[in-house]
């Protein structure tokens, strides 16, 4: 009698013990009959196109230069991409940031530097993520700072080919998959490569100060872009009058090529962009 009272007891301890388990697996991955399914953090995919043509040439006036402007909106997202690191308690964050050129820059110490401009906690070593995010958002800005100091000082406007851009590389250079990709264009809007300067149908391949009036359209030769958002910011038309017809072709034309997510924005003061920025990265 004895042992059969010791055996009963010792089945009810395990099936207690078993059951504390099973309760303390569910609870971890947030469900159970109290608790809600805690929402999947998706990580975020930020990549930053920047427009090195003569936008960014001093014009001699007090103003905040476009250089200026431009390193403030790359401070500030790479700001965010560490902000989001750490509330994720910095480990199991996977998010990524890229800045690119293209076309990539001919000058040697230019195109050195671009090179470190990248972060992708995804594929970082856990031991190392956590000097990474203390490094990286001065190596992106110092590095910045000398690429755009040095373009100017030599007059080398690389300029942009942003319609070829988005017809081809921006599937390898911006869309992951499992990954909330955004694409940040910093340009004046002004769209021009001479390898890419064609018309049909009446639709443009460019827009040029003088043709952006009589621009009805821009050549949308590519659908697909269903997984990418994109904000474009810095749009610096002359005269300033054109600012809405050329807001108006570029999110037509992304919108036609399948961007369900977009922004086009005129060139303002870093708080007022801060401001679009948090917007438009709101979950």
């Amino acid at each position: 009698m004895k042992n059969k009272a010791i055996i009963i007891l010792s089945v009810v301890i395990a099936a207690v013990i078993a059951t504390y388990f099973i309760i303390r697996d569910d609870s971890d991955k947030g469900v159970g009959p109290d608790r809600v399914e805690r929402p999947r953090v998706i990580p975020l995919n930020i990549s930053i196109y920047l427009d090195l043509s003569d936008r960014i040439k001093p014009d001699g006036s007090d103003a905040l230069s476009q250089k200026d402007k431009d390193i403030a909106i790359v401070d500030y997202l790479a700001n965010f991409i560490k902000k989001r690191a750490v509330a994720q308690k910095i480990l199991p964050c996977r998010d990524r940031i890229k800045i690119f050129f293209y076309p990539e820059p001919i000058e040697a110490k230019a195109a050195l530097l671009a090179e470190k401009l990248e972060l992708d906690l995804g594929s970082t070593e856990m031991k190392q993520k956590k000097h990474k995010l203390i490094t990286f958002v001065d190596e992106f800005k110092n590095s910045l700072e000398q690429i755009y100091v040095s373009t100017i000082q030599t007059s080398s406007w690389l300029g942009s080919d942003i319609w070829g851009f988005f017809n081809k590389p921006i599937d390898n250079y911006c869309i992951k998959e499992g990954y909330r990709n955004v694409l940040v264009v910093l340009t004046d809007g002004y769209i021009y490569h001479a390898s890419n300067k064609r018309e049909e149908n009446g639709c443009r391949t460019y827009i040029l100060p003088k043709t952006l009036q009589h621009t009805q359209c821009l050549v949308v030769s590519r659908a697909g872009l269903e997984n990418l958002e994109v904000l474009m910011l810095e749009l610096n038309p002359t005269p300033t009058s054109d600012q809405a017809k050329m807001e108006l072709l570029i999110t037509d034309w992304l919108k036609a090529m399948g961007v369900k997510k977009c922004y086009v924005g005129e060139t303002d003061v870093p708080s007022n962009t801060k401001m679009i920025i948090d917007n438009f990265l709101k979950e």
